[in-house]
């Protein structure tokens, strides 16, 4: 799962006071402040990223949208392998999987080359042991953190909850920088599922790989959550101890050297285009419940200062959408005024947290009712299964991106859903990107996909109806692809869930 899981765990609560006295902090080395490393115009990274930007503005950033896990597992291992200076990693959740072995061994290998490496990782985001941290901590060029790290070491459920209101804000951003030249955001994870690796699940995911001015806004963010006081480093391991055996895929790691992305990288055949980006990332500082609200604007506002109304067109898609009572009064205002809105969710059969969606449900009426276009992603969609000849037969896919377009002029690429969860509780990062070629690339190539991969939600006769199919012909009754159990268990969890929590 790609969220942290809403638990009613009462019996846990009791506990949790007697086990406070049990609890204690992650071991960790001396913090030494460190920031991106800034001479880098000299390596090849910073070569590709002037060919692409010949002839632009100096203020323009150039950007390549990676739809495609492969691809999209491809473009870190190529950023990683081509980086002479540094590396920078900062992720919700990486898994000791196949993929994130491929980018654990990447990373070792370039630190052996002499590049500076800088893992954060989340912590309680599913991530290798701190064993496993501290032998890649112990060499010289690496340092690993940890952010906001919970009490309790042996069971992170019980030591979230020995300091719930803390422990439940959590970092979710998502970004990689290689000598600060290139950098990749969006909302994608290290792990399987993410890079259609995974044959039973799969998510549907977009990131963006970004070069010039806004890859140094990147880094700023990261440097600010790499030198916050919640970043706790791990303390390096036994350096002569033998690493455990780690068995690289080599299916996988032919899978993705077949994309060819790291020779289209090279040869400037990948499309970029060009426009005004910023980088935009909620301040560290939101994970402490006592922190003011009002000096650091989170990321949500930080996108409405940006974006201005729109003005004609708003499409927005969101793993996980909750838009609460205010985001619906302000999508159906919008339609009061002309705009087309449109958005694109999970189905109930697709998404990974039920409980999400027995949140979402009960808005599903009022947009449509306000003129709102709503689509729910099928668990079946063949698009994502279609570019992965390792899964055979059916899988389950999740829809996992996270984008707004505006206009079909300005486009937001990050880790932050529309939801409770994202606005006020989790850290999030993404960028903003200014080009009328992106954007209609990216609106027209949702809407060509949606008549396959998604139903259309409809009210008739005051009932919920899903119709479907590349002819639209299909109409369904009730949650498509949904049995009876996990119905009813939805329903019965939308009861308790605090909408805040979701």
């Amino acid at each position: 799962m790609s969220r942290q899981p809403i638990a009613n765990l009462l019996f846990v609560l009791a506990l949790s006071a007697g086990l406070a006295g049990c609890a204690h902090r992650l071991p960790a080395a001396e913090r030494v402040p460190s920031f991106a490393v800034a001479a880098t115009d000299d390596t090849p990274l910073a070569r590709i990223a002037s060919r692409e930007l010949a002839g632009s503005p100096a203020d323009h950033s150039a950007l390549h949208l990676l739809r495609g896990g492969k691809e999209a597992l491809a473009a870190r291992l190529a950023l990683i392998e081509r980086a002479q200076r540094s590396v920078d990693v900062q992720y919700y959740i990486w898994r000791a999987d196949a993929s994130g072995q491929l980018m654990a061994t990447a990373l070792r290998r370039a630190a052996e080359r002499g590049v500076r490496v800088r893992l954060l990782l989340d912590d309680w985001g599913s991530r290798p042991t701190e064993a496993e941290l501290g032998l890649l901590a112990a060499h010289p060029n690496v340092e690993v953190r940890l952010f906001n790290p919970l009490p309790l070491r042996w069971a992170l459920t019980l030591g979230m909850l020995l300091d719930f209101e803390r422990g439940n804000r959590r970092m979710h951003n998502k970004a990689l920088v290689a000598d600060n030249q290139a950098a990749i955001v969006g909302g994608r994870n290290v792990g399987d599922e993410y890079f259609e690796s995974r044959r039973e699940f799969v998510f549907s995911d977009v990131d963006a790989l970004a070069l010039g001015p806004v890859v140094r806004q990147v880094s700023k963010g990261f440097d600010a959550y790499w030198n916050s006081v919640d970043a706790v480093p791990v303390a390096p391991g036994d350096a002569t101890a033998p690493a455990p055996e780690r068995q690289i895929d080599e299916a996988l790691h032919e899978s993705v050297a077949s994309t060819g992305f790291a020779q289209r990288l090279d040869g400037g055949t990948l499309p970029f285009q060009a426009g005004r980006a910023l980088a935009l990332y909620d301040f560290p500082e939101k994970v402490d419940p006592t922190a003011s609200r009002d000096a650091r604007p989170g990321l949500g506002r930080q996108i409405a200062a940006v974006v201005a109304e729109p003005g004609s067109e708003l499409l927005l898609v969101s793993a996980y959408f909750v838009p609460g009572a205010g985001g619906v009064e302000q999508l159906r205002g919008f339609r009061s005024r002309g705009v087309r809105v449109v958005a694109v969710t999970n189905s109930l059969a697709a998404t990974d947290v039920p409980a999400v969606h027995g949140g979402y449900a009960r808005y599903r009426k009022p947009l449509l009712e306000g003129g709102v276009e709503l689509y729910e992603i099928r668990a079946d969609a063949q698009e994502t299964a279609a570019r992965n000849p390792r899964r055979p037969g059916s899988s389950r896919v999740s829809l996992h991106a996270k984008l707004m377009v505006i206009d079909r002029r300005v486009t937001f690429i990050g880790s932050m859903n529309i939801d409770p969860r994202s606005v006020a509780l989790n850290t999030e990062n993404g960028i903003v990107f200014e080009s009328a070629e992106m954007g209609e690339a990216i609106a027209s190539g949702i809407r060509r996909a949606l008549g396959e991969s998604a139903y259309r939600l409809e009210i008739d006769g005051g009932a919920l109806r899903w119709r479907g199919g590349a002819d639209g012909r299909e109409v369904l009754e009730s949650e498509p692809g949904a049995s009876l159990w996990l119905r009813l268990k939805t329903r019965f969890m939308s009861w308790l869930a605090i909408e805040e929590l979701l």
